[in-house]
């Protein structure tokens, strides 16, 4: 049904007329354009299924960049602390001791 070929089209001309001959035309058409858009029904389905897929990928990534700016907030308060206790050296003992000597000196 890909091609009408031109003995059918005199055949139909024969039995039906030139009338006839305009209905099989214009039915072929017709079925040509239906498996047109037939074509274009899945074609858009597929960017539908596509378009869904992309918006699970983007929620996804979405989760995982809120827990990874968990993470860095989480280090940063961490190397703050962290910081701020090598700044004041209150693990060493040997430089506690020293503070706490020069701090009764009054010096």
């Amino acid at each position: 049904m890909e091609t009408l070929h031109i003995t059918t089209a005199m055949e139909a001309l024969k039995s039906y007329g030139i009338t006839g001959l305009i209905i099989v035309l214009w039915w072929l058409n017709m079925w040509f354009f239906w498996r047109i858009l037939k074509n274009y029904k899945s074609d858009m389905d597929e960017q539908r299924r596509m378009y869904a897929n992309n918006v699970k990928l983007v929620e996804s990534n979405d989760q995982l960049a809120r827990d990874l700016k968990d993470v860095v907030i989480m280090n940063t308060q961490v190397m703050t602390k962290l910081v701020e206790s090598i700044n004041t050296n209150q693990y060493c003992p040997q430089v506690r001791l020293e503070k706490q000597a020069r701090g009764k000196q009054g010096g």
